[in-house]
């Protein structure tokens, strides 16, 4: 039996990043036969319930020490990896290692998903002797790194944090990455064992180009560009990329493009200034497909580091749009796979003197974009993840 372990409140919900990443793996390992449980902390339960999703079984797990606390704080906020969750998160995380421990222990293979995680570690002070895969996600240690060199608060927590990691590290077989750049930066800060990439998948695919095509039709006028900026999960990444977003079209005549923004950010509509900006709030995954289908530019206006890769960009990849991104939103992505044209910016001045330009150029809708069908999108993702579990078998 295969166990997997991740923190994350929903992961089948693909609200954010991660948690593609999670479900997508979840949902290929529960396909190839072997008998495959998820469990995963919610601080959504108050009671272990079971949610199928795409042929995957998941039990969540509630945060008890979190429930708790925010009971008696009244704290609102509910969103994974929100303050009071990091604050809680290691005592929680012990309580379910204890619960499982049985379970583990059975396992012929644990893989665990987080960075922040101990429950490697965990497990193996309950007695687990079983091959553990640690997928943390990203390479954030990296992204701390660079932080810590701002002022002393940071440079505690990186020190904190690479404590603790170097823990999880250790009690782990295995170690995956999305991309080789998170894994050649993993091999210079940490003593790896066994170390590879399992690549990130594409958040969202098409059944066929067919079905591409008809959810594309539902856009009627092409007498102004359409932007798309997917900005899912709630963190300063994706914060800068709306800020910046807006900020560029603010100044741009109202009536001659179009910018669509996703994910929780509706709190920022009081940055806009023209009415074609529009934020959509987080949307389910059929609409995405949609947005995505009508739209003629993805923006991935990132200029501070982040570990992994960025999902929003193979997003844009997969619905064949045209990219206007910088270096870091590309970094870790095979950009031979891009059939798209790629506006490349490294700085805030060249996003909006490009996304300027390409409003004042505009003749009209693209004719054709080269899509992505689930079979392409998941085979390649198969095959690693396949090959990886193999040899950590030996």
């Amino acid at each position: 039996m295969q166990l997997i372990y991740a923190y994350y409140g929903a992961p089948w919900a693909m609200k954010s990043g991660d948690a593609v990443r999670i479900h997508t793996i979840c949902k290929l390992l529960s396909q190839m036969g072997n008998a495959t449980v998820a469990y995963n902390l919610s601080q959504h339960v108050d009671t272990p319930s079971v949610v199928r999703a795409d042929g995957a079984t998941y039990v969540a797990l509630p945060r008890k020490l979190y429930r708790a606390t925010s009971k008696l704080t009244r704290w609102k906020r509910s969103e994974d990896l929100n303050p009071l969750i990091k604050l809680t998160h290691y005592i929680d995380e012990l309580i379910a290692a204890a619960k499982l421990a049985h379970h583990v222990k059975r396992a012929e293979t644990l893989y665990v998903f987080g960075s922040m995680t101990l429950f490697s570690l965990f497990a193996r002070l309950h007695g687990t002797k079983g091959t553990i895969i640690y997928d943390p996600l990203s390479n954030y240690a990296q992204t701390l790194y660079l932080r810590s060199r701002r002022n002393v608060l940071e440079l505690a927590k990186y020190g904190l944090y690479l404590a603790l990691h170097k823990l999880q590290l250790k009690a782990s077989n295995h170690v995956v990455y999305p991309s080789i750049v998170d894994l050649e930066n993993a091999k210079r800060m940490f003593k790896l064992r066994s170390a590879t990439v399992i690549p990130n998948p594409y958040p969202l695919c098409y059944e066929s180009r067919e079905e591409h095509g008809s959810l594309k039709a539902r856009r009627t006028d092409f007498e102004k560009p359409r932007f798309v900026l997917l900005a899912g999960g709630r963190g300063r990444i994706n914060e800068e990329a709306v800020r910046l977003t807006i900020k560029a079209f603010n100044d741009i005549p109202s009536g001659e493009f179009e910018v669509l923004i996703t994910g929780p950010w509706l709190d920022m509509a009081k940055l806009t200034k023209n009415p074609n900006i529009k934020l959509l709030g987080t949307l389910p995954h059929e609409k995405l497909k949609e947005l995505l289908a009508t739209a003629d530019y993805g923006l991935a206006p990132v200029f501070s580091h982040a570990a992994g890769t960025f999902i929003k960009t193979l997003a844009y990849m997969a619905a064949g749009l045209d990219i206007v991104a910088s270096p870091q939103a590309l970094a870790g992505i095979n950009l031979k796979q891009v059939k798209s044209k790629i506006y490349l910016v490294r700085n805030e001045k060249e996003f909006e003197e490009t996304v300027g330009r390409l409003v004042s150029e505009w003749k009209g809708g693209r004719q054709s974009q080269e899509v992505l069908t689930c079979d392409e999108a998941l085979a390649e993702l198969k095959r690693s993840l396949e090959e990886k579990l193999k040899a950590a078998a030996r």
